[in-house]
């Protein structure tokens, strides 16, 4: 596995919120861009405040929902202002936080985000997903399409922040990179979502097709500010938890094209800015009955 830090501003930095012709290149041909120094300071200071702010909220206003104990047997799907005592202390990823703090709502739709977004996208950003983590998710390797493929094939996009400086003994962010090359496993029902048991299967592809591609997975050690973007069948995880001391706060947001999608799904938050109507929103392994499997549990 191969250490990656963020490269020179200069060559990766988007262009006015958009994304200049070398790195759509390379957002295609790789899997992921690299925008370091994407947030100032004070933006991820201000999500980070926001995130305090909702777990000191213990009102019936607070509607957020936590994915609590993470990799434990102990896992649960609760209202924050219901988690039991110990789960921030815990591995916990922290859903919406976007429907709660304004200020990450104007982050996630404004217009360096949703510029960048529609052009990796051809089309309207649909935010339909967002999580927060404090410790790193130790995630195994994954495609994001196994929980909520997009409508149509490759049209989602998803944006992760660094909101502090993440190092490998964090937990950081691991890829490998050229593997949204790599054909989707399709399962029995015939579709990319998955089927837990026949998630075996699906590893053994995907070790084999790694293998005949040669492709070696790379870590993201980002610095707070930097911004990691990748293609929905980027193969990606977390890293081991190497100092079980240090925090990996991160803010990850995932975007469907606004036209794929039934137009009750979609919720007008701004002027031409959408987002998943909360009514459709869901943490646990299905998403309602649409054939399609959304889960809290990525990134």
């Amino acid at each position: 596995m191969r250490h990656r830090r963020a490269q020179s501003a200069t060559s990766h930095r988007a262009v006015d919120g958009g994304v200049t012709a070398a790195q759509k290149q390379q957002f295609f041909e790789q899997g992921f861009l690299q925008l370091p120094g994407y947030l100032s300071t004070d933006a991820a200071d201000t999500v980070n405040r926001a995130v305090d702010r909702a777990w000191d909220d213990k009102s019936i206003y607070n509607p957020l929902t936590v994915s609590a104990f993470t990799g434990t047997a102990n896992y649960t799907e609760t209202y924050l202002r219901e988690a039991p005592a110990g789960t921030r202390d815990a591995g916990y990823k922290l859903n919406h936080l976007y429907l709660y703090d304004h200020s990450t709502m104007e982050l996630l739709l404004g217009d360096r985000v949703q510029q960048l977004v529609s052009e990796l996208i051809d089309g309207t950003p649909l935010l339909f997903n967002g999580l927060n983590l404090e410790y790193g998710s130790g995630q195994r390797f994954h495609n994001d399409t196994l929980y909520m493929p997009p409508r149509v094939s490759d049209k989602m996009v998803v944006v992760w922040f660094a909101l502090e400086d993440i190092t490998v003994a964090a937990g950081a962010l691991r890829y490998y990179p050229k593997s949204h090359l790599i054909p989707p496993y399709v399962f029995s029902h015939g579709e990319i979502w998955a089927l837990n048991d026949e998630m075996p299967a699906f590893d053994r592809y995907m070790d084999e097709q790694l293998s005949r591609r040669e492709l070696v997975s790379e870590c993201f050690e980002a610095k707070k500010g930097d911004a990691f973007v990748w293609h929905s069948q980027l193969y990606h995880g977390g890293s081991p938890i190497l100092d079980e001391n240090l925090t990996r706060r991160s803010m990850v947001a995932h975007f469907w094209r606004s036209e794929d999608v039934p137009a009750e799904w979609r919720w007008e938050a701004r002027p031409q800015r959408f987002i998943l109507d909360p009514r459709w929103m869901s943490v646990a392994t299905s998403f309602a009955s649409n054939g399609y499997s959304v889960s809290a549990t990525t990134a």
